[in-house]
């Protein structure tokens, strides 16, 4: 299985995603020469003043949560929703509803960086990380 680069990787400008909102990213994975190369699925969610990241696959059945690009979020934009299934998903990822309860999304190491007057949104990826292994997620 391929493993993410070690070296930090710009996700995208907190900016570009709304507060209280979610995105989808597919993150390109380091393969060993010869692997075909995989992308890491990660869902993006600016919820309140915190991000979070978690790998966008649900806990029941494996399957990522949204059926359309960037549709993850409650209409109050309190909770996750795997569109399948309907478990709804807290800030921290916990399963709070739905066939998963007691489960919880896997969480991804992420930071925010300044950059000039604006914030980048950075996946924290260091040597021997799989996506199987728990992380913290930024709060700032």
């Amino acid at each position: 299985m391929p493993k993410p680069d070690p070296a930090p990787l710009d996700i995208c400008l907190l900016d570009e995603i709304a507060p209280n909102r979610a995105r989808g990213f597919e993150l390109p994975l380091q393969s060993a020469p010869g692997e075909a190369s995989e992308g890491l699925p990660l869902i993006i969610w600016r919820h309140g003043e915190s991000v979070k990241a978690f790998i966008n696959k649900c806990p029941h059945l494996g399957l990522p949560l949204e059926t359309f690009p960037d549709k993850f979020l409650s209409k109050d934009g309190s909770t996750l929703i795997c569109s399948a299934h309907g478990a709804r998903f807290n800030a921290d990822g916990a399963c709070t509803s739905g066939p998963c309860q007691g489960d919880a999304l896997t969480p991804v190491d992420i930071r925010l960086e300044a950059r000039g007057p604006k914030r980048m949104i950075v996946l924290q990826r260091a040597a021997g990380h799989s996506e199987g292994q728990e992380t913290r997620n930024s709060k700032r």
